[in-house]
């Protein structure tokens, strides 16, 4: 067994979507590795050109626990502009309903068998009323195979950006950084 943990060290914002000032930053997902599920929300972050931030402590562990050798950590993360607020008071029962979306799809395969997209979808679906409240920029969609073997050490970079109309509209470029230790 390796314990593998993979941890969101910060983003740094280029270039904005919305084009009147700051983004409202989040991040929904899930990873699977070994027997763990760890479902992925976070909070939305104010972020403008030009800054760089670090999520709050108790959401930058995405994942964290023993994965049996050869064998890897499944899944994704989609990160989103908030267009209007939501109920955020409504976090955890959010959290579980992705870990219960994602249990759903790996009921019927298994952990091996089912790929990263299928548990990336499963986690937004899991998002529920959360996410039915309106209709959030998507700003980039990434699909995570980590395997349990490699470096005990390695930091990430996932850049998501668009370039968009003429006048600046529906543009943006964000990198956001994730360390991944295996012990």
């Amino acid at each position: 067994m390796t314990k593998v943990k993979i941890q969101l060290v910060n983003v740094q914002c280029k270039d904005t979507e919305d084009v009147t000032g700051a983004d409202e930053l989040y991040l929904v997902g899930a990873l699977v590795g070994g027997k763990i599920t760890k479902a992925i929300l976070t909070t939305p972050m104010s972020i403008n050109d030009g800054e760089v931030k670090r999520f709050k402590p108790d959401q930058s562990i995405l994942f964290e626990g023993d994965v049996p050798a050869g064998e890897s950590v499944k899944g994704g993360i989609k990160a989103y502009d908030e267009d209007a607020a939501k109920d955020w008071s409504k976090y955890g029962d959010t959290i579980t309903g992705i870990t219960s979306a994602v249990s759903a799809v790996l009921s019927v395969a298994g952990p091996k068998g089912v790929l990263a997209g299928t548990i990336l979808s499963a986690s937004v679906k899991g998002v529920g009323i959360l996410a039915s409240l309106d209709k959030d920029d998507l700003l980039g969609s990434t699909e995570l195979v980590i395997s349990s073997t490699g470096p005990a050490f390695e930091e990430v970079s996932w850049r998501f950006k668009k370039k968009g109309s003429f006048l600046g509209y529906s543009n943006w470029d964000y990198t956001l950084k994730y360390r991944i230790t295996r012990s």
